[in-house]
């Protein structure tokens, strides 16, 4: 049910989505993230950062794909997770320098 409603907000373009997505703690951020990728990246970050640690690896994913560095930065800073930060300044990350710029 809160998927659905999320989903709607979502296609609407409802003025309130983020503010949904922020607060409602009963949807599933993995299913209503995915959903948003395409259509706002933006959102889809709210969604992942919301589940704060169970969707890190789509969270790094959107941001860089979509070039949300900055976004991405403050998210790293704030979670001070060893493990994220080893995933997103190994060698082979390709945006690396890029979230490293954002971070300082």
């Amino acid at each position: 049910m809160h998927n659905a409603l999320a989903k709607i907000y979502i296609d609407t373009g409802n003025k309130d989505v983020e503010d949904f997505l922020i607060k409602n703690q009963f949807y599933d951020s993995k299913s209503v993230g995915k959903y948003c990728e395409e259509r706002n990246p933006d959102l889809a970050f709210v969604a992942y950062k919301r589940a704060w640690g169970s969707c890190d690896e789509e969270l790094i994913r959107v941001t860089n794909t979509n070039l949300l560095f900055r976004k991405q930065a403050r998210y790293l800073v704030e979670r001070q997770s060893a493990e994220l930060w080893a995933t997103v300044l190994d060698e082979q990350n390709k945006c690396r320098q890029e979230v490293i710029d954002q971070v300082v």
